[in-house]
């Protein structure tokens, strides 16, 4: 365990230092050009063979082992948000309406960390690791495109982490089964008659209609899903109208719908599609239900889950690992990841006095998180490897 901190605090300074460069020129899903020039750079510097371009951005590292044996895959996601930072941050975006205020920074940092480590460690292990460096976590997903590519091709299982500023700062936190829930959208589009407010009677107002709308789908909440399922739906957006005197022709209605069960995924979709087409008729107008699903519900294999808690023990006390009880209604696209090896993802505490937001201006975690997620994912690759 000695060697292995070592190793990881001869490397800390360049880490902190791409952490750094890496924030302050962050980049959006699928235009993360920089940042994987800036993760090659660091992989050339310590002699690991990568392929680059993979879904468009993507860079795909691998170490093998001296010795035959199974193939683990890491990964770590590289996009930014679409957000402008706390301009008090020591630390904080150059460019304008950008920010990483969820952590990828550090996640890909630190995945390059643990690169370091276990390149020099490769004579004493059995096996091939890979690295994945994924683009477009927040948006529309790096995770398929490069599994499309074959990134998991050979790979019999992987890891991933994520700094999470809900749990405090050196705990690391296990799920085992569902973890994050599918972060699917819906978007509606209710059609009536247009007229003048004063005369509502020779109108068919979309905006009556679409507000017994956003009150019914609840009803679907309450009264179809069972009350030991986990449902939310919920209407972000409403759109409708030019002045206070106009009923309008249409409104529209965007929203999300985020299930832990893939069977109860299947049916609420049409269920809440039967609810808007048929309350809108029986108010003489009409809507249309577009289901935009999302990613899979994030799923921990047992085993997997199992390896990290038992790599856990070999340098985090007791204190300091939680097996978390209930799953997050968040969601992750390294569930693609999961439903198609086995897999386990993993929470790196980052709190201090008070939780931290993520996707939030003033979200920020302190460099030394590095270290644990880095050692977080090099104990259960090794793990991982060791067992038959």
């Amino acid at each position: 365990m000695n060697s292995l901190i070592n190793q990881a605090q001869k490397y800390y300074s360049t880490i902190k230092t791409l952490r750094h460069a890496i924030h302050e020129e962050p980049e959006l899903g699928f235009e993360e050009f920089k940042t994987a020039e800036k993760v090659k750079t660091f992989l050339d510097s310590i002699g690991v063979d990568y392929v680059d371009g993979v879904a468009k951005t993507g860079v795909v590292a691998t170490i093998k082992g001296k010795f035959p044996g199974k193939t683990i895959l890491l990964r770590a996601d590289m996009d930014a948000l679409a957000m402008d930072e706390d301009p008090h941050h020591t630390l904080k975006s150059k460019v304008k309406g950008k920010m990483h205020a969820c952590g990828h920074d550090g996640h890909t940092a630190g995945l390059c960390l643990s690169a370091a480590v276990l390149n020099e460690m490769k004579d004493d292990i059995s096996g091939t690791i890979k690295f994945m460096f994924q683009p477009a976590e927040e948006a529309d997903g790096g995770a398929y495109p490069m599994i499309k590519e074959g990134v998991l091709d050979g790979v019999d299982g992987a890891f991933g982490a994520h700094l999470w500023g809900s749990s405090p700062e050196g705990v690391v936190s296990i799920k085992y089964g569902a973890m994050m829930a599918s972060p699917d959208n819906f978007r509606i589009t209710v059609k009536g008659l247009g007229g003048h407010g004063s005369a509502p009677q020779l109108a068919i107002d979309p905006i009556l209609i679409a507000s017994q709308i956003v009150v019914s789908l609840q009803t679907i909440i309450s009264r179809k899903v069972s009350p030991l399922e986990s449902c939310v739906i919920t209407v972000g957006k409403f759109h409708g109208g030019t002045a206070p005197n106009i009923i309008p022709e249409e409104v529209i209605l965007e929203g999300t719908l985020r299930t832990l069960n893939n069977d109860v995924r299947k049916v609420v979709p049409n269920q809440m599609k039967e609810l808007v087409e048929t309350l809108a008729k029986s108010y003489g107008g009409s809507a249309q239900f577009e289901y935009l699903p999302g990613y899979p519900v994030l799923v921990n294999d047992e085993r997997m889950t199992r390896i990290t808690h038992k790599a856990l023990k070999e340098f985090v006390s007791d204190d300091k690992i939680r097996i978390v009880e209930k799953p997050d209604m968040g969601g992750e696209d390294f569930a693609y990841i999961a439903q198609t090896v086995p897999s386990n993802f993993i929470y790196v505490g980052i709190m201090k006095d008070k939780p931290i937001s993520h996707h939030h201006p003033d979200f920020n975690f302190d460099d030394q998180n590095l270290k644990v997620i880095s050692e977080t994912l090099i104990r259960s690759a090794l793990t991982f490897l060791g067992e038959n």
